[in-house]
């Protein structure tokens, strides 16, 4: 090779290692890549949560639910006085298996009785998925009960909040979640590494101004670019045939908290970016397993349990809960501040991260 040639290659090998950011990125970051898309990540339909409606003494209904907990696919869920369909709404089950109102064993006597199962259709395929279970765990419970063909039962299938089964209604919420964070992130990130690099953040510490002028400087302009690109996002989302169930106003204090909250991360990340190259780079990494982990591919519930528990840290796995939630049911209270007020204790603790590693940038 030309010795010219061979002394660029070295001197560029030499420059990319030697930052220890650097060597994170190129060689740990990867090999978490690796594990999640390995181990996290499943397209199966698991830890689905059902909520079976029952008269206390109906063993039928009781054997019946046994099977569907075993199988180890569904979860169960407590009911309570609830309604099935408040309950669907709340987002606490993602299916409600109803008996027949005398019970299911004079029904199965009758052989003339049908099982009601109300299902949270948000995620189409996960719907599907779960009907496909719940019918063949019905067959297999009348197969060892002896009944001829499982023709004394059936279900009565009422899919809601997305009847259609639309694959495009599920996706699009996520995937304006997912645009917002990345606008915001990426666009706060380089703004302040762009300073750092250029050597200018010196001319703004010599200027008479605090540092929280400075960092308010840097970040209110691309929480305003983020908090209206929402109501455009919104207006695409609604041509596409996306419905817009919940008020606006709870959109708007939605938007401004996530905002707010992805403007803190990403002045945090520049914080400890020296260049613009690593920048992008450590925003890419970083983006790269939240979007994983926030339900907007693969849904939550599929992960193993301790994926899950990180996935709480995770701000996109809020906002895509919210937007779904607001957009295709009716943004109930209950499950919209619960939600909310998580995203504002991720959005505070990184805000407060961002400012003190701030000073110690400044000092």
């Amino acid at each position: 090779m030309n010795p010219t040639t061979l002394g660029f290659i070295r001197k560029e090998l030499s420059q990319a290692l030697r930052d220890p950011r650097m060597r994170g990125m190129l060689l740990f970051m990867p090999i978490i890549q690796l594990l999640l898309f390995g181990f996290a990540l499943s397209s199966e339909i698991r830890n689905i949560r059902l909520a079976v409606y029952a008269r206390p003494g109906d063993a039928f209904s009781r054997q019946l639910a046994r099977r569907f907990y075993a199988g180890g696919w569904f979860i169960p869920v407590d009911a309570g006085a609830q309604d099935p369909v408040d309950l669907l709404r709340s987002g606490r089950a993602e299916a409600a298996l109803i008996a027949p109102t005398d019970g299911g064993d004079k029904a199965y006597g009758r052989g003339d009785a049908v099982y009601q199962l109300l299902i949270d259709a948000t995620n189409a395929e996960r719907a599907r998925g779960v009907e496909q279970y719940a019918r063949a765990i019905l067959a297999e419970h009348l197969r060892d009960l002896g009944a001829p063909g499982g023709a004394a039962f059936n279900f009565s299938t009422r899919i809601l909040y997305n009847p259609e089964d639309d694959t495009a209604t599920y996706m699009v919420p996520g995937t304006l979640a997912l645009m917002l964070f990345l606008v915001t992130i990426t666009l706060t990130s380089m703004a302040m590494t762009r300073e750092l690099e250029a050597g200018t953040i010196e001319t703004l510490l010599a200027a008479p101004v605090s540092p929280w002028e400075i960092f308010l400087g840097k970040t209110v302009p691309y929480a305003l670019l983020g908090f209206c690109d929402l109501p455009l996002l919104m207006f695409v989302a609604w041509l596409m045939g996306v419905p817009i169930r919940a008020p606006l106003w709870e959109f708007a204090l939605v938007a401004a908290v996530f905002v707010c909250t992805s403007v803190s991360i990403g002045f945090l990340l520049a914080t400890f970016m020296r260049t613009a190259q690593q920048a992008t780079m450590g925003t890419f990494l970083f983006l790269f397993p939240t979007i994983q982990l926030s339900g907007v591919i693969y849904p939550v519930e599929n992960m193993p349990k301790a994926v899950i528990a990180l996935t709480y840290l995770d701000p996109i796995r809020y906002l895509v809960v919210l937007i779904r939630h607001m957009m295709l049911k009716n943004g109930d209270l209950g499950a919209v501040l619960p939600n909310l007020a998580a995203l504002a204790a991720i959005g505070a603790a990184s805000l407060f991260w961002a400012v003190r590693r701030f000073h110690q940038t400044l000092n």
